[in-house]
């Protein structure tokens, strides 16, 4: 199923059509069609993915790690971060 989506995405970003498929098995398989790969689709789609995987991890860490500490480790790291931008 992941091969698909990623067949699907470069079918998307190179602009062929899925109509004929002999031209569609071919064109993922001749690298005379892997001229400008770097479209704005596929820009977006990493862009995306990599905003969705950060705020995943934050919000994991917000409810793993911090909603865990107790109010002087949270005012330890709070001062700690702040004695960080002080010596930037």
């Amino acid at each position: 199923m992941l091969i698909q989506f990623f067949q699907w995405i470069k079918r998307l970003s190179t602009g062929t059509s899925s109509q004929n498929d002999e031209n569609y098995s071919q064109s993922f398989s001749n690298e005379d069609h892997d001229v400008g790969r770097w479209t704005f689709m596929s820009v977006f789609i990493v862009l995306t993915l990599s905003l969705y995987i950060v705020a995943g991890l934050g919000y994991y860490a917000k409810v793993h790690v911090w909603d865990g500490m107790t109010d002087e480790q949270k005012a330890a790291v709070a001062q700690a971060m702040v004695v960080d931008t002080q010596y930037l």
